[in-house]
């Protein structure tokens, strides 16, 4: 008679349990304070955006800015040796090549242009 060997199908229920249970659920019920990259603050200048987000600790060497259109992704290495990603929306298109970014004592300072637009002059027919 042949027997059976390796994981039965309740055993893999078990393992996969077990995973959310470790994996997910203990980290949600794990009270933990927010990472300083949550902390960002958006102002609204008639010209431009300006983005400030706290990054105490972070090495700035490591910390990646994008623009895409109206669109501002940051990326921070966390303490685990992740990265910590956020992204911004805004109502009027940046201009990329102007963008600026300055670091000072752990404040990332993104300063975001607004395009202006073109004005299209109306020819008699």
């Amino acid at each position: 008679m042949a027997s059976s060997r390796g994981f039965g199908i309740a055993d893999f229920e078990r393992a996969f349990d077990e995973f959310f249970d470790e994996m997910l659920i203990d980290r949600w019920k794990r009270a933990t304070p927010a990472p300083e990259f949550d902390r960002a603050q958006v102002i609204d200048h008639r010209d431009r955006y300006e983005v400030r987000v706290a990054a105490v600790g972070v090495d700035p060497a490591k910390i990646h800015a994008e623009v895409s259109g109206q669109r501002l992704a940051v990326r921070v290495p966390d303490k685990l040796g992740g990265m910590l990603e956020s992204s911004f929306a805004f109502s009027d298109s940046i201009d990329a090549d102007t963008s600026t970014a300055k670091w000072s004592e752990g404040t990332l300072v993104i300063t975001l242009p607004k395009k202006k637009g073109r004005r299209i002059a109306l020819k008699d027919s």
